[in-house]
């Protein structure tokens, strides 16, 4: 599993969501189950990678099983509970 942020550097509800999300991981045990990356919408390339996965809005986290899109939660952080069940946790 792994999950992307997509964010920008100036975005609070962005620091908020990935705090939120790496604390659950730790809680849990997943943090190192779980990868996580974090795309950057103020580059250039961070553009492209929104675009190609059609993201408009920051934050956006995507889900990612085996390639495969398990879950999008945009403008906030995943409530936990949700997340948990969505990592199979």
């Amino acid at each position: 599993m792994n999950l992307v942020f997509f964010v920008k550097e100036d975005c609070d509800a962005c620091k908020n969501a990935k705090q939120k999300v790496s604390f659950f991981l730790d809680k849990w045990g997943a943090a190192d189950s779980v990868v996580t990356e974090a795309i950057n919408l103020d580059t250039e390339d961070g553009l492209v990678e929104a675009a190609m996965n059609g993201v408009a809005d920051v934050p956006t986290i995507i889900l990612h099983h085996e390639g495969s899109e398990v879950a999008r939660w945009i403008k906030k952080a995943p409530p936990s509970e949700e997340l948990r069940t969505k990592l199979g946790l």
